[in-house]
């Protein structure tokens, strides 16, 4: 790392290019994704103490929003990196100033030269500086202009050593999160790769829920990236489970399984797991029951079925076994007052991919599986 010292008030970084060649064959050839990752690995070693990098500093983050965060001395720091010639304002998503999760104290402007493979940190700003004096934008995003930042750090490390209770943020109203249910519907929407700007697409409050959530985050970004999480069965041979796939007694009640014949016989050598969904009317359970053939291949039942005999599915709940190309195999759909629908067991070769689809009206929640 070399710095530069064109200007005595700003930080310039020269970028390495081993650094960029590696970020750039990782990140996915996503342009967010690289410009984020170079601006807080290039930044970072600048400052001779230890700081902790934000959660949110992913690649699944980054994919929709611009910045990164990290703590130091107690404070959080926001960088806004932005390859523009143009120092005259800062754009700053509005996911940084107004989840409070995310909000920072400071928040530095960034300008990337990625023909010279250059980094300089042109000046800083405060929370409360970009509330009060930033133009909202339409496209969720505050535009800050130049005069509001100070373009020499060297007074940000001072004050954050003997003004360290500087008011840096203003107050912004908590944002309720959305159901898990309403959660679910919004993945099986925005992950469709065709929307180019999914923070775009739904109210503020609820993509705040979404982005600030790891898993909700995590599987917007594995969607939209075609990538399908597969629940691998042959690990469960194995005695080995994701933590969403609990054993019968964890979750269902006492006599519900026995009532339903899903309790473990005495004879009975099959592995029985059991996964909640969330659904609009409330929670069911999908159970799978595997166990191996004397050919060699996997017998398999499925079954979904609701939290106890006084509960029922929704009527029309449709539960569907879909192969990997696509096609529905067979379906079951529950009518009036059914506490649970089944699908026939059936048998199938290791290495085979299915996926199981349940339908409540336009709510769909599909698990992928491989044996």
């Amino acid at each position: 790392m070399t710095i530069l010292f064109d200007n005595p008030n700003q930080i310039e970084l020269e970028i390495s290019p081993d650094l960029v060649e590696q970020l750039w064959r990782h990140s996915g050839t996503s342009w967010n994704i690289f410009l984020n990752q170079v601006c807080l690995q290039t930044f970072l070693p600048t400052l001779e103490e230890d700081v902790t990098i934000d959660e949110v500093s992913v690649p699944s983050f980054w994919t929709h929003v611009n910045g990164a965060a990290f703590t130091w001395r107690n404070k959080r720091i926001i960088l806004i990196p932005e390859i523009s010639i143009d120092t005259t304002e800062c754009t700053i998503p509005q996911e940084w100033v107004d989840i409070p999760k995310l909000a920072g104290d400071y928040y530095l402007a960034v300008q990337i030269n990625p023909d010279e493979l250059s980094l300089r940190v042109w000046g800083y700003t405060t929370h409360k500086d970009i509330k009060l004096s930033a133009t909202y934008n339409f496209d969720r995003t505050y535009s800050l202009d130049a005069q509001y930042f100070i373009p020499d750090l060297n007074v940000l490390w001072v004050v954050s050593q003997l003004n360290a209770n500087e008011p840096t943020r203003v107050t912004v109203p908590a944002l309720s999160s959305g159901s898990a249910t309403q959660a679910e519907n919004l993945l099986l929407r925005l992950g469709n790769s065709n929307i180019i700007q999914p923070r775009l697409e739904i109210p503020f409050s609820l993509w705040a829920g979404l982005i600030t959530d790891d898993n909700w985050r995590q599987r917007l970004y594995q969607l939209r990236q075609g990538i399908s999480t597969k629940t691998n069965l042959g690990l469960w041979l194995q005695n080995t489970f994701a933590d969403a796939w609990q054993s019968l007694d964890t979750i269902l009640s006492p006599n519900l399984g026995a009532s339903f014949g899903l309790r473990t016989t005495e004879n009975d050598t099959s592995i029985k797991r059991v996964k909640c969904l969330n659904l609009p009317d409330g929670e069911a359970f999908l159970v799978l029951g595997l166990e191996t053939e004397p050919d060699g291949r996997m017998g398999i039942r499925i079954q979904l079925r609701s939290g106890s005999q006084d509960e029922y599915l929704a009527s029309g709940t449709c539960l569907k076994l879909v192969s990997a190309s696509g096609d529905v195999i067979q379906s079951v759909q529950s009518r009036n007052l059914d506490n649970i629908i089944q699908l026939k067991r059936f048998k199938s070769p290791v290495g085979v991919e299915f996926s199981v689809q349940v339908e409540v009206g336009e709510f769909v929640v599909m698990e992928n599986f491989v044996l």
